[in-house]
């Protein structure tokens, strides 16, 4: 099971920017290609901005992991009309979101479900939040981080109670950060007035501009270090 292997992997130099051979395997689990063998497409769901706009960060991500695996990389993106249709006929859909909420938990579904009706050959990953890799990455993030501002907090969007609330639960720990939703920043502020503000946010927008605005730190993949450690995750997929 695909979700088993973001429990299983050990990376202690993902942030490198050597190619992705010189670091260790992020899906050791995963039964590799042979050299032979075509690579999968990748269908990269994201949230977009308003009228389906994809941010410059995701589209340096998506030609960087093009390059490498020498196979077409394609966004699903959620705030657009209307998704594009498939380049070709097998491929790894990966929810590139933070949170499981109804975005990973319906819209992903929905789409793998269609793709498959079109006849692709369909292999989903978890969603971001969740990959072991990534956290890994999250932690140094905070880490360097913290060496210039101390007092942090992560700042996320408003979630329904439930599972969301339990994997924030569980991220809080991992992390070893403050989570505060967007919609109690300001009260959390009042409260700790020296607290820098970072946006759980993969790429600009709304809410990331208006901490950035108040003194908060820029979203996640406007940092080149988590940048290319994301694009090596995405890049040794098979």
């Amino acid at each position: 099971m695909i979700s088993a292997v973001v429990g299983h992997v050990v990376m202690s130099r993902i942030r490198s920017t050597t190619p992705v051979q010189a670091v260790p395997d992020p899906w050791p689990l995963i039964h590799k290609r042979g050299e032979s063998a075509c690579s999968v497409g990748l269908r990269l769901v994201i949230h977009g901005r308003s009228g389906g706009l994809v941010p410059h960060c995701l589209h340096q991500i998506s030609a960087a992991v093009t390059e490498r695996r020498g196979a077409p990389v394609e966004f699903e993106v959620l705030t657009a009309e209307l998704p594009t249709a498939a380049q070709c006929d097998s491929q790894w859909l990966v929810p590139l979101l933070l949170l499981p909420g109804s975005h990973v938990r319906s819209d992903v579904p929905q789409i793998r479900d269609r793709l498959r009706n079109e006849g692709v050959a369909v292999k989903s990953l978890p969603f971001l939040g969740s990959w072991e890799c990534w956290l890994m990455l999250m932690s140094q993030r905070i880490a360097d981080v913290a060496l210039q501002h101390p007092h942090l907090a992560l700042i996320h969007h408003p979630l329904r109670p439930g599972v969301s609330d339990r994997f924030l639960k569980s991220l809080q720990r991992r992390l070893k950060l403050p989570l505060v939703p967007f919609d109690d920043w300001e009260r959390f502020a009042n409260d700790h007035p020296r607290t820098i503000p970072f946006p759980l946010s993969l790429a600009p927008n709304r809410m990331s501009e208006a901490l950035r605005q108040a003194g908060g730190l820029p979203s996640l993949l406007e940092d080149p270090s988590l940048r290319q450690g994301l694009i090596n995750c995405l890049a040794a997929l098979p």
